[in-house]
């Protein structure tokens, strides 16, 4: 099934993963919606990209990742007073699972393997949806 995805080339994320396999796959996903993309390896890498002044409509942080997991990573940016969207990338998407992750400061989840359509609706309410000029058009 083609889903048709919108271009956001106004839209930025930010893809945390330590395989790079999977770096590579959300990151093909994301190419057709033009968006500009910055990566990192570890909770590590993005606590440091953010406090160096990056912001991203959406943080995509893996869940399970060694020494720092996504949810110790999530909890001390938003304790930097980062308030932009952080949706978990997990494998571990089962009832109850799913609200934990939520309780923990994610604002949103994607279960791996990424359902396009899932995607699509996370990026379209973190990015598209949120554009002022968009907002005007649309009504």
């Amino acid at each position: 099934m083609q889903l048709w995805c919108e271009p956001m080339p106004y839209g930025s994320v930010l893809i945390v993963d330590d395989m790079k396999i999977n770096i590579l796959v959300t990151q093909g996903l994301l190419m057709r919606y033009e968006l500009k993309i910055d990566l990192a390896n570890s909770g590590f890498d993005a606590i440091e990209k953010i406090e160096s002044g990056n912001v991203y409509d959406i943080v995509f942080m893996n869940h399970m990742m060694p020494k720092m997991d996504g949810i110790e990573a999530t909890k001390i940016i938003k304790s930097m007073g980062y308030e932009h969207p952080i949706v978990v990338l997990t494998s571990n998407a089962v009832m109850g699972q799913t609200d934990m992750l939520l309780a923990n400061g994610f604002d949103d989840f994607i279960a791996k393997p990424i359902d396009i359509r899932k995607l699509n609706t996370v990026l379209n309410k973190f990015i598209r949806d949120k554009q002022p000029f968009l907002k005007k058009i649309r009504s």
